[in-house]
């Protein structure tokens, strides 16, 4: 059994790093039990104890139970962004406080530690991965993967067969909670030069893509380095996005998706 631990799954929230975590799940070739991150106790890791372990958003994980992790279980991790700053985002701490030394207390070193005795690290782009070894130089000798985002099979039959629709004069923006989206900012533009705009969100992930097909574009202008945002990768696999993106977009416009990936108990997500 591999054992998936989440702050959320894809039934409590569609985001991208909820996505491509089920994308994993669905093609596993194991059996999957899911464990939301504050639902994980010392009594259930050593009950699956002889279970591989993976980890996505691990920030509701108790920090001593992810020192246990580390010490008792074999376990892969997936970090969608950098747990080892308290707001998630170095760039986000810098702005709030002024400075981020997160990497030197011991919520920060915990967070290395536990990525360090992982069998595999995934990362969402080769720049995230440097702004964790910048901070830990030790990091270099994990098995790092760049994994980007991952798609399940109907997602990518999608992106092959599309057909696009006669495109509306509607620019999309996303209706998100996360400061890094940068929603505001992207409300404030699109006013700010006249553009007919159109905010989404509570959307299946179906509807999401339809919409992308039928607009004149996406406004998207994270506040910080973003790691990996699904949407634009799902612009670039319709054929719809050709222009440069800002350098916020972290390394997206680069990075390969991964198509579906399958699980192995030995080795982690391979």
């Amino acid at each position: 059994m591999i054992v998936f631990v989440s702050d959320a799954f894809k039934e409590d929230y569609i985001g991208g790093a909820e996505l491509t975590t089920e994308a994993i799940i669905e093609d596993s070739l194991t059996p999957v039990l899911k464990i939301h991150s504050q639902k994980v106790t010392v009594n259930l890791m050593k009950k699956h104890k002889d279970s591989f372990w993976v980890f996505g958003n691990f920030a509701q994980v108790d920090k001593d139970l992810l020192i246990y992790a580390a010490k008792n279980l074999d376990y892969a991790v997936i970090e969608y962004d950098y747990k080892f700053c308290k707001f998630r985002s170095p760039e986000k701490h810098i702005l709030a406080e002024g400075s981020c030394d997160c990497h030197k207390d011991r919520n920060g070193q915990i967070a290395a530690i536990f990525l360090t005795k992982a069998k595999t690290v995934f990362w969402m782009s080769h720049n995230q991965r440097q702004v964790y070894l910048d901070m830990f130089s030790f990091l270099e000798e994990s098995k790092n993967v760049v994994l980007s985002s991952v798609f399940d099979e109907p997602t990518l039959a999608y992106f092959k067969n599309i057909q696009l629709p006669e495109k509306n004069n509607k620019w999309l923006i996303l209706n998100s909670d996360s400061w890094i989206k940068g929603t505001k900012d992207a409300i404030e533009y699109a006013k700010k030069n006249n553009l007919e705009f159109e905010v989404i969100g509570g959307l299946s992930y179906g509807d999401m893509l339809q919409k992308l097909a039928e607009s004149k574009g996406l406004i998207f202008l994270p506040k910080a380095g973003d790691t990996c945002p699904r949407l634009i990768i799902d612009l670039f696999k319709s054929g719809k996005l050709k222009e440069q993106l800002t350098p916020l977009c972290i390394d997206c416009s680069k990075e390969k998706s991964s198509s579906t990936t399958s699980l192995d108990t030995k080795h982690g997500i391979t």
